[in-house]
């Protein structure tokens, strides 16, 4: 602790460190000259978001792991003012089971040095606490996956505790907690760009009914759902936004003006931070922040995604700047007012986002190309803040499998892989994950996994991925850190050995992607076993481990002894009722990506498959009817596996015109690139932005980055458009530039880098 802290103590409001949706406010004041150094350190659970002087300035922690928190250290020396300053921080406290964050008690550490010296710190001098009234602790879920949905009940001058140095506040008693250990941030300070909305699609009144003509399509009208709602919620305010939820399940008269009314606007894009309102009114009223990625029939869908979409406001009479504490993501923002007018001054978000994917260059003589790359930026820079997320809103989770992909994109747009180091190391400082079976990694981290619930696949993913962060990086120090972790996993996996040498009914959720291949999982997996084995190879060349190649040769000769049916590789075989292992005679689309993606297949052996693979499969096979026999891929990992097969045998052209007909709706609707191929869930999924990584292969001609060995390689001819493009690196960038022909190419390099084949 005195590494990052010299006299301050982690701190809580007295007995409330483990209850749950505690909402806290830690305020110092301190004199300035105007000419001080002024240095902020602070740490926390759960989420925090500082302000100096009224004036936003910080949003944290970046997540860590079970037991360990990191600290932010923010320089405040040029944002001070002469005279009294106001340093606070709000902190919100869950204590509850999600994949967004951990469960861990409530705690606030916090110091700040002037000049230097201590001027104030928690369980110390200078800061004082107070518990936050205003948000209403007993309420729904935002989703299962996240903690509580925000709903408040306000008067005017709320924040002045935050905002006026003389404001008036009960002082609360706080005791100290039991020390942390501390971890440096890891990552660089997110945007906080303010964005507001560009238009209006639509506005009407609103019209209530005793009850909707049909509820079944309505989540929280279902009984169980709306007896857990009314057990959790005040009463007074449980009826008021049962009813209006009510009419938001209703079309009203488009135009309409009145007392009770809403309005739909739209930010341009999807974005994610956190919805932020100006408004005001002249008696109370009843405020809804309704937000969603996409309409559908011109309205916001509350049950589309499986979240709680809102945020909810009780307001006196008065005028407010409202913002949420709690980052989401949406394209459209519906406002409902009930009770009386609302007149809105100001509506959008604050941005939540990662500040260096703007650094690469991408500009291409296809317009339709460069929109691609635009929403891969987009979405990397939203699910790439203090970790790789699957997506930022729904679920705010660090998946493996997605990481993989992901962490191919991070360096080329940001020029680092910061991101992808602190989301590796938060699964290499615990020492076991107490949840899980011994040696098993969690399916996501940091998260909360009480049922033991995880994904075998995936953690073969994180050692596929440590190897690539390995050549992608140098550094040995975490591969090294991460290789406990990987004896224990091949120490679990060996358990499930069959005497074939292959894995049989593995325990867990074993996933290898949203379609039948999902299906057809016992007892013998094939899927599984040629990753098991691909697994093996990484293991192998990582740490040395003996055997391991051998071990992984048979596994890929004995999946294509029992797997293939001489056109297709069969996803699973089953025991009969004497114990023999049959073919289950069902094949997936993926399962042959599987095959060429993990090594079992090579297009020189099976030249058959993969011509039908190249030219009948893909994206467009469901409207042409081939080989029907064959379950189709989905977006992932099926699309994405095949994409990097494409790749990597060289069809550019294939690849970039599946590539459009695939993601070019997706980013002409929200600007970001999906989970499926339809709006039916998350439309910004982090690992979606490896379109990115395939436009500079492909287009700019840009096959690998080596930061350690300060080497570039470049295809000798890419896709016949004009471009342009530069990547940053730690001491410069790498330019290059091509013709209309894509033969000629001019490169730029940094001092010592050199091109290499």
């Amino acid at each position: 602790m005195k590494l990052w802290f010299e006299k301050a103590d982690p701190v809580w409001l007295q007995g409330l460190e483990k209850e749950k949706n505690i909402h806290a406010g830690f305020r110092a004041v301190l004199p300035m000259t105007g000419k001080n150094s002024a240095v902020l350190r602070l740490a926390g659970a759960t989420i925090y978001r500082v302000f100096l002087n009224g004036e936003f300035i910080h949003h944290g922690p970046a997540r860590g792991p079970h037991g360990f928190y990191r600290v932010d250290e923010l320089d405040l020396s040029d944002r001070i003012k002469p005279g009294d300053n106001l340093i606070a921080v709000e902190v919100a406290g869950y204590n509850t089971n999600s994949f967004a964050y951990l469960n861990q008690p409530s705690f606030l550490q916090a110091e700040i040095r002037v000049d230097g010296n201590v001027a104030a710190a928690t369980g110390g001098a200078g800061f004082k606490a107070l518990r936050l009234p205003e948000r209403i602790q007993k309420v729904e879920r935002y989703s299962f996956q996240r903690p509580f949905m925000e709903a408040y009940r306000i008067a005017p001058r709320f924040d002045d505790w935050r905002n006026c140095i003389g404001a008036e506040f009960k002082c609360e008693e706080c005791a100290v907690q039991p020390e942390k250990k501390l971890i440096p941030r890891g990552v660089a300070v997110p945007d906080f760009q303010i964005k507001t909305a560009i238009g209006v699609v639509a506005e009407g009144r609103v019209e209530y009914a005793e009850k909707p003509a049909d509820t079944s399509g309505y989540w929280w009208m279902n009984p169980e759902r709306r007896e857990k709602l009314e057990a959790f919620m005040p009463e007074e305010f449980e009826l008021d936004i049962l009813r209006v939820y009510q009419a938001c399940s209703f079309r009203a008269e488009p135009g309409a003006s009145g007392a009770d009314s809403w309005q739909i606007l739209d930010m341009g894009i999807n974005l994610t931070g956190f919805v932020r309102l100006r408004v005001s009114c002249d008696r109370t009223v009843r405020l809804l922040a309704l937000f969603d990625e996409v309409l559908i029939n011109g309205d916001i869908d509350l049950c589309r995604n499986s979240t709680l979409n809102l945020t909810c406001y009780e307001l006196r009479p008065g005028s407010y700047t409202l913002e949420s504490i709690d980052p989401y993501t949406f394209r459209y923002l519906k406002l409902v007012a009930s009770g009386g007018a609302v007149t809105v001054h100001e509506a959008g978000l604050r941005e939540y986002a990662n500040p260096e994917a703007s650094r690469a260059e991408f500009e291409s003589g296809d317009p339709e190309l460069n929109r691609l790359f635009e929403a891969g930026r987009e979405t990397f820079r939203q699910n790439a803040v203090d970790l790789y997320m699957d997506c930022p809103g729904r679920e705010r989770a660090g998946w493996l499998c997605d990481s993989f992909f992901t962490g191919r994109v991070e360096p080329l747009l940001c020029g680092n892989s910061g991101v992808e180091r602190n989301f590796i190391g938060n699964f290499a400082l615990p020492e076991r994950f107490k949840d899980l079976p011994e040696g098993m990694l969690p399916m996501c981290y940091p998260s909360e996994h009480a049922d033991g619930q995880h994904i075998p696949q995936w953690a073969m993913w994180l050692v596929l991925e440590l190897e690539d962060y390995l050549l992608r990086t140098g550094d040995r120090s975490l591969i090294d850190r991460m290789e406990p972790k990987v004896s224990g996993l091949l120490d679990y996996f060996k358990v499930y050995e069959n005497s074939d040498g292959l894995l049989e009914k593995m325990p867990g959720w074993n996933f290898i992607e949203w379609s039948k291949a999902n299906e057809l999982i016992s007892d013998v997996n094939y899927p599984t076993n040629m990753l098991y084995a691909r697994m093996l190879e990484s293991a192998a060349r990582l740490y040395g481990k003996n055997g391991l190649p051998e071990k992984a040769r048979q596994i890929h000769w004995t999946v294509r002894e029992q797997s293939f049916n001489g056109t297709f590789f069969t996803d699973n075989a089953v025991r009969d009722g004497s114990g023999v292992l049959k073919p289950s005679g069902e094949s997936t689309e993926v399962c042959q990506y599987y095959a060429f993606f993990c090594g079992t297949a090579a297009p020189a052996e099976f030249s058959g498959l993969w011509k039908i693979l190249r030219e009948h499969f893909g994206s467009g096979r469901k409207t042409e009817g081939r080989y029907r026999e064959v379950h189709p891929a989905n977006a992932f990992i099926g699309y994405y596996l095949r994409m990097e097969l494409l790749s990597r045998y060289g069809e550019s052209a294939r690849l970039l015109k599946e590539m459009k007909d695939c993601f070019l709706p997706m980013a002409q609707t929200t600007g970001t690139l999906w989970e499926h191929c339809d709006v039916r869930a998350s439309c910004n999924h982090g690992f979606a932005s490896y379109v990115c990584v395939l436009l500079m292969r492909h287009v700019l001609g840009i096959t690998s980055v080596d930061e350690s060995k300060r080497t570039v390689a470049l295809r000798k001819k890419s896709a016949p458009v004009p471009c342009r493009g530069k990547i940053p690196v730690a001491d410069g960038w790498i330019g290059v530039h091509r013709d209309r022909s894509g033969k000629a190419v001019s490169v730029s390099l940094p001092p010592q880098w050199r091109m290499t084949d």
